[in-house]
This record gives C-alpha cells, sequence and structure tokens, in this order.
C-alpha cells in the first residue's frame, strides 16, 4: 500500500474568526451517539509571496470526536473545545489589536472535492488542523507547506483566449497519497522565473519530489464597467477567491528507492480517486451512469487527471 506522503502546514498570524460548535452523529457500527466538535477558524497572515506583500484570511478546518476509541477524553477536542471558548478573534474584537496571535504547526492539505447541482466539479485545497496555540516569543506570520508528491503533469496557464499569462505562471499537476492508501490530486504553481526553470529543467512526470512553499489564501474585489449604448456605464464589483499552492524551492532529484511513490499503486489508487469522484457525481445530479469499463489489461499506466 502506498505509504502517506509528507504532508505538512504551518501556519502563524492574527485570529480572524471562530466558526466551530458541538455536535454529534451515530456511528453506524456501533449505534452509539458520538459527541465531536467541528467547524473552521480564519486566520489573517500578511507575507511575501514572489516579492509581492499578500494579506491572507486562511480557514483551517478542525474537527475531532470527544473520546478516542479507547474512551479517554480526545486532547484534539480539548485543544478545539479551547479554542471555541477562550481565544479572542478579529471579529470579536473588533480589531486585530486585540485579537489572539495564533501559531498551527501541524496542519495539512486536503482536497475538497464535490459536484455541484450542474454537475460540475469543484475541487480546491483546504487545510485541516487539530491543535492550535497562542503564539508566543517571536511572532512571524508565515503560511507555509511542505509537501511530497509524484508529478502528473506541467503547463503553464493561459487565459480564457487560450493565451500563456504574463508574467508567466506554470501549473503543476500533482498526486499526493493520503492517509489508507488514498490520494488527492492537486496543483501546485510557480510564478518566480527561477523556480520555473528548474522545475521545466529537471521535473519529469511520475517521479517523486519534495517541494516547499506558500499558501495564497486570498480575496480580491475588482470593479468591472460596462459600458452602455447611452446613459451612465454600469459599475460591477467582481470578488475573486484564490486558494493555490505557490511553490518556492523543492528537489531537482527526483526521490529513489523506498521514499519513491510506487507507479503502478499510484495508478491503481488514482483509479479508485476517480471512481469516488463518478460516484459523488452520480449523487449529485440524482442519476445512474454506466460503469466504466474494465481498464485492469490495459498496459498503459495513466496518471494524468
Amino acid at each position: 500500500m502506498l505509504r502517506q506522503a509528507e504532508n505538512k502546514v504551518r501556519i502563524e498570524g492574527i485570529l480572524s474568526e471562530i466558526n466551530l460548535k458541538y455536535g454529534s452523529y451515530v456511528n453506524k457500527n456501533t449505534n452509539a451517539t458520538v459527541e465531536n466538535v467541528g467547524g473552521n477558524i480564519k486566520v489573517l497572515v500578511h507575507q511575501v509571496i514572489n516579492g509581492e506583500d499578500v494579506t491572507l484570511d486562511i480557514p483551517v478546518y478542525m474537527f475531532a470526536s470527544k473520546y478516542t476509541n479507547a474512551g479517554k477524553l480526545n486532547p484534539a477536542y480539548e485543544s478545539i473545545e479551547t479554542v471555541m471558548n477562550s481565544f479572542v478573534s478579529i471579529a470579536a474584537a473588533g480589531g486585530e489589536a486585540g485579537a489572539d496571535k495564533i501559531r498551527i504547526t501541524n496542519a495539512n492539505i486536503r482536497m475538497n472535492e464535490y459536484y455541484n447541482q450542474q454537475g460540475q466539479l469543484v475541487s480546491f485545497p483546504r487545510v485541516n488542523a487539530s491543535f492550535v496555540q497562542k503564539a508566543t516569543g517571536d511572532f512571524r506570520p508565515e503560511a507555509s507547506w511542505n509537501l511530497q508528491f509524484a508529478v502528473s503533469s506541467m503547463d503553464f496557464v493561459t487565459d480564457n483566449e487560450g493565451v500563456e499569462v504574463e508574467p508567466k505562471k506554470l501549473r503543476i499537476k500533482v498526486i499526493v497519497p493520503q492517509y489508507g492508501g488514498k490520494v488527492d490530486t492537486m496543483e501546485l504553481y510557480a510564478v518566480n522565473p527561477k523556480v520555473i526553470d528548474a522545475i521545466t529543467s529537471y521535473w519529469e512526470n511520475q517521479k517523486t519530489y519534495t517541494a516547499k512553499g506558500r499558501l495564497n489564501f486570498s480575496t480580491t474585489t475588482q470593479e468591472v464597467v460596462e459600458e452602455m449604448d447611452f446613459g451612465e456605464p454600469e459599475v460591477r464589483v467582481r470578488t475573486t477567491t484564490v486558494s493555490e499552492l505557490i511553490v518556492t524551492s523543492g528537489t531537482q532529484a527526483p526521490l529513489e528507492d523506498e521514499l519513491a511513490f510506487d507507479v503502478v499503486e499510484l495508478s491503481n489508487a488514482l483509479k479508485e480517486h476517480k471512481a469516488a469522484l463518478e460516484a459523488l457525481k452520480d449523487k449529485a445530479i440524482t442519476k445512474q451512469t454506466p460503469a466504466p469499463a474494465n481498464t485492469s489489461s490495459k498496459a498503459a499506466i495513466d496518471l494524468g487527471f
């Protein structure tokens, strides 16, 4: 079975919002009611990405059952409960000055994927964490990640007319093994010319690499002026939300031996992932689709997505 990839996120910033609450669900195996706490918090981070000052408001998703399988109080539950009941957010304080500075060191990235009612796939990276602490000592705002993955493909981002955007922006599609042999398909982006040159020169499809980078989870608003046939133009406000993983550094040579992800195992896990997405699509549009043909005898290994 595929080993779980290294997948770490570190966030240090000001607590912006707290959207946590108690809940419960019924365990289908034991029919017992499981108490839990969960939701998300938002962290305001001012950091530099490719030489540009960026203000981020990063949602961090949290969830924990009250008790462990051994029947003891879950430390993650206690941590989330403390944030919910004791920490002060910008929203509650009325400004950054009265809000808590926090530090998250154990978070990871998973993809949030679902089909909307129109049958369109919605997919974006999401930060998940179980433990949050108040930032003590030196306060150094950052939102960074460290990830292992297998490269699936690379291409340059284009506009609606198929023309490469300027400055150049490289998209790297990767496969990230998660817990239990499952995989996520993610998109990384390189915007620094030196980083783009290194990746396009040395990285190869189906090979395993490690990279580090910055979270670019930001929202921008833009006024769009639409001229009318006569009279005053119509001004609309367009809001754009970005959830990008920006590569800032990485390994030049691929990982080898036991550190490299097995291509056949990746391919099999990817087929399971695609099948799970198809099941979600069927559920979203409330109709059945024909089962995919059996491709187990196919010689080629497809790592595209």
